[in-house]
């Protein structure tokens, strides 16, 4: 069993890296290998160091001794990186090598970092880390795509790495985390700028148990489905009523800068032509917007 386990080699041991890389090495995984840049460079190499010792983690000291000995090299330090290492590691691999992408880059990112590697013959894997790494590990559900996914699936799946495999191109993946922040991100935006006002008038605990009590109508993808399909219908009213709620933000001096951006979005829709598209009726499934030609 022990000769049959792939050796994995991290390119960075930041956070993410690091609970990775101990709850694989909890599961059974023996052979995990790290370089860190700063792995001899005071005061950082003090952390790496025990972030090694901890996770079980043997560091090397350059890319080269990683790529030499890794059968898995696992990119995970931050996305202006993406690119640049990809250029410097693909000389270094070769046929029967996986180089996986696992930064929080967009899909064009991780095309240009996949274009790099493929003349070197070794497989790339597109990853997109879908949830919190610390207090998940290497159970934090993540999406792959690209030649090598279904090999990464395979290699780490029976050590608890929870990898949901996408057909595509590399890029896919990572178009679904940057995607899914326009709403993870924008919300907690928006939330902000309604408690912040809703504190002016001593509102916000109501705001917020009404915007709830909308949300528990039904099952979430039900309520969504409502939502959207009634809003590109009403968008040119409720940019209008949106003027209204710019003026309460500015009466009582809390920055609208979310509500302006929502009031040009609506004209946005409405200009787009849906109401007219849909005879006015908003349609049964949200789905159906995307017969309208934008």
């Amino acid at each position: 069993m022990a000769a049959e386990q792939p050796v994995l080699g991290f390119i960075g041991l930041g956070e993410a890296a690091f609970h990775i890389a101990s709850g694989l090495r909890r599961d059974g995984l023996q052979g995990i290998l790290a370089y860190d840049k700063f792995w001899n460079v005071e005061p950082q190499s003090a952390l790496v160091k025990q972030r090694a010792q901890e996770a079980g983690v043997r560091l090397v000291p350059d890319l080269a001794a990683l790529a030499a000995e890794a059968d898995i090299v696992l990119c995970a330090v931050s996305a202006n990186l993406a690119v640049p290492l990809a250029r410097e590691c693909a000389p270094l691999l070769g046929p029967g090598k996986l180089y996986a992408d696992l930064n929080s880059a967009g899909p064009q990112t991780k095309a240009e970092a996949a274009a790099l590697i493929a003349p070197s013959g070794a497989a790339f894997v597109d990853g997109a880390i879908m949830g919190t790494v610390p207090g998940l590990g290497h159970k934090v559900p993540t999406l792959i795509c690209g030649d090598g996914a279904q090999r990464l699936h395979d290699a780490l799946a029976p050590y608890g790495a929870r990898l949901t495999v996408l057909d595509g191109a590399p890029g896919r993946a990572s178009a679904s985390k940057m995607l899914r922040s326009i709403f993870m991100k924008g919300v907690v935006a928006l939330l902000l700028e309604t408690v912040l006002a809703g504190h002016e008038y001593q509102l916000e605990d109501d705001l917020l148990d009404s915007i709830a009590e909308t949300f528990a109508a039904g099952p979430f993808l039900e309520v969504v489905n409502g939502l959207i399909s009634r809003g590109v219908i009403h968008a040119e009213r409720r940019a209008h009523e949106m003027d209204e709620v710019i003026a309460t933000l500015q009466g009582v001096g809390v920055d609208a800068t979310m509500s302006r951006a929502t009031r040009e979005k609506l004209l946005a829709t409405a200009a787009a032509g849906y109401k007219q598209h849909f005879g006015g009726v908003a349609p049964k499934d949200f789905h159906e917007i995307f017969t309208l030609k934008t």
